[in-house]
């Protein structure tokens, strides 16, 4: 087996709230690597992120975009995930995948609570993640209370690596604690090496002792180091870092302005330096990238394409993927390299790789397919519960006859859905994480399969109970000529204890009443 392309390979997820700057970040790791020569703007629909109608018209992230790119002899794939808590189940099903996550978030003290279930989420699946503080020119607080707040969510120990430099309350710079090195920010290029600021040398000696003092918790030679008053090297500190990072002990914090592309290129060096490799990943879950064998991949998303049909975002956790290889007995049609809704074609794909996978019909997101015997059972995401529904009716009545495909090609999609047709009312009723999560599926409805819904809210199938005993009577007298219809009913109607439900009894003597007519009666 090659194991290059595995070995270099570094899957990160952009995860974070809502409207903190992940898509922004992604075409900005995209510029600054080469993998675009022109930035999009999310106000001008035109990311590579967010390519999706429905994420456009909404300025809003709805399900995972992938892109890649290559840095410093290393191949990334980027997942930049939905910020939204009604799309969180998207976020949680990439996360299983990736090897690191960037939490991107906003220095806004009161939002920082917000982090809180996805962080959560991270510790508990052991997944490496670094937190870059983006829109810092919009800073109102100093940067320790942001830190503080952060840290009373977390609850792996922060690790700065980075001091700002203000000017008239305005962020122009950092000083990178590791090197000890400060940076002004210039438009459009690298940050220039400048002199330290004199008058941030102690705070920058203080926040750099905190720094080496959280990771000396986990290695004693360091810690013997600090106490015997002795610099550590570089080359040390970051050796550190990435088998601390790695291991999920520590959470590196980075901060800058992912539309101006100030701290992106700090960023990406972090992640050169300090990601885990994909083994990591692996060796956590149990598995052996380079071992020889089957070839075991795990579904994080389903897309239904317009031209491609359907594509199956797989992690390639063992083995090596070929075009027309089978998969649990099917067989692949095509492997992709994903840019946005771009697709590049591949003839092979390697352990620890991130690809799109054609045509796996009947395998859905979460599954592990296997080229051969091997079925290891993974984790899957969480798998969230329905809290709001609509009722949905074609707005054609000839087309209800497509409309149960259209539902099951859409929870494909998107496992956080859930219909059903209600026992009483008949009504269709469509089930989501929100109101926003539902408009999103009935504007897939519309667009992709040509079914335009009308939707209200479900009706409530009340049912009434007997009370009381009571007795009735009721006689029925039809002569028409010959032999006349003549019927004498007695009903008795007596409550029962609640749960109970219903029970029928007759008392018919003599068999005047035919037996197949009591069903009718019963009914």
């Amino acid at each position: 087996m090659n194991q290059s392309i595995g070995a270099n390979t570094r899957n990160v997820a952009l995860v974070g709230p809502y409207s903190s700057g992940k898509t922004s970040l992604l075409e900005s790791l995209l510029f600054v690597t080469g993998a675009i020569t022109r930035k999009g703007k999310i106000s001008d629909r035109n990311t590579v992120g967010d390519s999706s109608t429905q994420a456009r018209d909404r300025q809003m992230s709805v399900e995972v975009s992938v892109a890649h790119s290559q840095y410093q002899d290393l191949n990334f794939t980027f997942l930049d995930c939905p910020g939204s808590i009604e799309f969180a189940s998207e976020t949680y099903n990439a996360l299983v995948g990736a090897g690191a996550a960037i939490i991107v978030c906003e220095p806004v003290v009161d939002r920082v609570l917000t982090l809180a279930p996805l962080l959560k989420f991270l510790d508990d699946w052991e997944i490496p993640h670094l937190i870059f503080i983006n829109k810092m020119d919009r800073c109102n607080s100093h940067f320790n209370e942001v830190l503080q707040a952060l840290k009373s969510v977390s609850s792996r120990p922060l690790v700065p690596q980075q001091y700002p430099i203000r000017q008239n309350n305005e962020i122009i710079g950092f000083i990178d604690l590791i090197n000890e090195q400060a940076y002004h920010y210039h438009a459009n290029s690298p940050a220039d090496p400048v002199a330290l600021p004199d008058h941030l040398k102690e705070e920058e000696q203080i926040a750099r002792q905190e720094m080496l003092e959280t990771i000396a918790e986990f290695d004693d030679h360091l810690l013997e180091e600090l106490l015997e008053d002795i610099n550590p090297s570089r080359e040390e500190i970051l050796q550190d870092l990435k088998q601390e990072l790695g291991a999920d002990q520590i959470v590196p914090v980075f901060f800058g302005m992912a539309e101006r592309d100030y701290g992106v290129r700090h960023l990406l060096t972090a992640l050169v330096e300090e990601a885990p490799a994909p083994t990591i990943t692996a060796n956590r879950r149990g598995l052996d990238p380079s071992a020889d064998g089957d070839a075991v991949v795990q579904i994080l998303k389903t897309y239904f394409t317009p031209q491609g049909g359907r594509l199956s975002l797989g992690r390639i956790w063992q083995g090596t993927l070929n075009d027309g290889m089978a998969l649990n007995g099917v067989r692949i049609g095509g492997i992709y390299r994903l840019m946005g809704q771009q697709q590049q074609p591949l003839q092979q794909a390697q352990a620890g790789e991130i690809v799109a996978l054609g045509r796996l019909e009947g395998i859905a997101t979460g599954d592990v397919v296997s080229s051969g015997s091997q079925k290891p059972d993974l984790p899957r995401g969480l798998q969230l519960k329905p809290v709001f529904a609509l009722a949905i009716a074609a707005v054609n009545r000839k087309d209800e006859v497509k409309l149960s495909s259209a539902l099951t090609k859409l929870i494909e999609e998107d496992p956080s859905l859930y219909w059903e047709q209600h026992g009483d009312t008949k009504e269709v009723i469509l089930w989501g994480q929100g109101e926003i999560h539902l408009q999103v599926a009935l504007d897939r409805l519309a667009r992709k399969y040509n079914l335009p819904m009308t939707t209200h809210l479900p009706q409530v199938p009340y049912k009434e109970t007997i009370k009381t005993s009571t007795k009735s009577h009721g006689r029925y007298k039809h002569q028409t000529g010959g032999h006349g219809a003549f019927g004498d009913v007695y009903l008795d109607i007596k409550p029962l204890a609640r749960g109970e439900g219903f029970h029928f009894h007759e008392t018919i003597v003599g068999g005047v009443v035919p037996k197949q007519y009591i069903p009718g009666v019963e009914t």
